[in-house]
């Protein structure tokens, strides 16, 4: 028979098991984990921005999808300061993979641009198409850049000196010295369409140098100057473009083909092949289209 003193000691004894089995439980919840050297460490967590929807995002067993609306997916509660393998599949497009480490209370993101196995493009012709470039309405000019966001463009003179538009313009004081030298100093080179990365390459390697703030740095990146190259076979580089809409990713033509390459190749680098043939060249790049001069013909291909 239960005395009044066994009862109580019993009612105790499980408010105190309970209390000790509540708090791991409370901690788990709000995304604590132990280390291996038994710290105790707030979770992680991994985001992925996609260009489709019900894309599948894989980190070891656990899966989700993009959503419909965002195209977009977050993996939560992962012990920090870990490196995960993980790849973004959706049937008809090449796999992203990658390799992303996670912190403390921290949220890892990329952008995932997925490239369809099979593009078909549409042949134009041999004839010039219609296609909007801009360029400076002046006579003569040979190396411009035109500025994102603005009718305006960047023109170097036969003098040596820079010019906005017809006026004197000094790019070491509006952007910087280093600014300056990469234009004045890299035959092939581009402003991102977001006006953030001055973008030069030669035959072989691909160089970004962030003009934007320095607290506007993606996440991934924790250094002004960024080489996306060397790229291999060396010496093939012909053109490069910015990839519309998707400011971590870049459109290059070289050897046999026109490939998406997506700048940070921490983790692993993603390229995608967009279009094979002879010896292409990309001649327009717009939100919805993209024009490339292949074996004297002209084909339209429509932007993943």
């Amino acid at each position: 028979m239960l005395t009044r003193a066994k009862r109580r000691f019993l009612f105790y004894t499980s408010v105190f098991i309970f209390i000790i089995m509540l708090v791991p439980i409370l901690f788990y919840s709000l995304g604590y984990r132990v280390s291996s050297d038994f710290k105790i460490l707030k979770t992680g967590g991994i985001f992925i921005q996609a260009s489709q929807a019900g894309a599948e995002l894989v980190i070891g067993a656990r899966h989700k999808r993009t959503s419909f609306l965002g195209e977009s997916a977050l993996v939560k509660n992962l012990p920090p300061d870990t490196t995960y393998k993980i790849s973004v599949l959706k049937d008809g497009f090449w796999p992203y993979i990658k390799e992303l480490k996670v912190e403390s209370e921290t949220v890892t993101a990329r952008n995932v641009l997925l490239i369809p196995q099979n593009i078909e493009g549409k042949i134009l012709g041999t004839s010039t198409p219609k296609i909007e470039i801009l360029k400076p309405n002046l006579p003569a000019v040979k190396k411009f850049w035109s500025i994102p966001g603005t009718n305006d463009f960047i023109i170097l003179g036969d003098d040596g000196k820079f010019y906005r538009n017809k006026e004197l313009f000094d790019v070491a004081q509006a952007w910087g010295t280093t600014t300056y030298e990469i234009l004045k100093g890299n035959k092939k080179s581009i402003f991102d369409e977001n006006f953030s990365r001055l973008i030069y390459w030669d035959a072989s390697v691909i160089d970004s140098y962030w003009i934007d703030k320095e607290d506007k740095l993606p996440r991934w990146q924790d250094q002004l100057f960024y080489r996306i190259g060397p790229i291999k076979p060396t010496n093939s580089i012909r053109s490069v473009f910015s990839y519309p809409g998707w400011p971590d990713w870049l459109l290059i033509a070289m050897e046999n083909g026109v490939f998406v390459l997506e700048i940070d190749h921490s983790g692993g680098q993603n390229v995608f092949p967009l279009y094979k043939g002879k010896k292409p060249d990309i001649i327009s790049v717009e939100p919805d289209k993209i024009i490339i001069l292949d074996d004297k013909r002209y084909i339209e291909i429509t932007s993943p």
